[in-house]
């Protein structure tokens, strides 16, 4: 509350109040006539100043006044101005350090993937390739293996026959041996006839039968031949060899007897 609003109603109030009293005083004294003076008393109004104390902690309030100062306004203008364009340049700086920063990173995820992309393709390649060379590698030990089993099997297959061959020469060579044993020459035998036979046997080594497949020319000397396989009857060795060897070779025996010790 302004001091001075305190103070006016008071002062007012004691003015009045004079005035009043002066022109009582003016006007009775001209109106009223009286040859005896009179003496008056006048009334003593008494005004008294009321004062109104603010509290001690207040402060006078100065009156405002609406003084307008364009230059500090203008200034005060162009600092707004001024802090508005750096705050927009701070933020378009911010912005652009972030899209900066931002494509960096995209830059080196993007690099980060070739790479990537690179080694893995990398690795691919040289997978499929060491793949292929070991498959390779294994086809060229699988031939290889395959041409050394085949050339042991057949080395296998070569002894075998061979074993065979000398196995079946001598059972043959010890047959022939006893045809001869049992064979009666007869008056016609001369040096060089011989005849062809086919002795059917058995595993037991009996004969079942025997047959003259080519002659010898001399009737006397097939027959001599024939017989003297019959005497026989059964070649007991040839029950000591093996099954596979009987059934390639003595189940269906086809000799040349050609007796060696005709002189004439």
């Amino acid at each position: 509350m302004n001091w001075r609003s305190l103070y006016t109603l008071p002062i007012i109030i004691s003015v009045s109040l004079h005035l009043i009293l002066v022109l009582a005083i003016t006007v009775g004294w001209e109106t009223t006539i009286d040859p005896k003076p009179r003496v008056f008393k006048p009334n003593v109004v008494q005004a008294k100043l009321v004062e109104f104390k603010a509290k001690d902690t207040a402060e006078p309030v100065q009156q405002k006044t609406n003084v307008i100062d364009l230059t500090k306004k203008r200034e005060l203008a162009q600092q707004k101005a001024a802090a508005a364009k750096k705050a927009k340049e701070d933020a378009a700086r911010k912005a652009r350090l972030q899209r900066e920063k931002k494509a960096q990173a995209e830059a080196e995820r993007k690099r980060k993937d070739e790479a990537e992309r690179k080694a893995e393709a990398e690795a691919k390649r040289k997978a499929d390739k060491a793949a292929q060379e070991k498959a390779e590698r294994e086809r060229q030990e699988r031939i290889a293996q395959q041409r050394l089993d085949d050339a042991m099997r057949k080395e296998e297959q070569q002894r075998q026959a061979e074993l065979a061959e000398a196995q079946s020469q001598s059972y043959v060579d010890m047959i022939v041996a006893r045809i001869e044993q049992n064979w009666s020459r007869p008056p016609s035998a001369r040096r060089g006839m011989q005849v062809e036979l086919l002795l059917q046997l058995v595993p037991t080594g009996q004969v079942v039968n025997v047959t003259i497949t080519k002659s010898s020319g001399n009737a006397a000397f097939d027959r001599s031949a024939e017989q003297a396989v019959r005497r026989i009857d059964r070649f007991s060795e040839l029950k000591n060899m093996s099954p596979e060897l009987f059934e390639q070779n003595f189940r269906q025996l086809k000799l040349v007897f050609n007796p060696k010790d005709l002189r004439l």
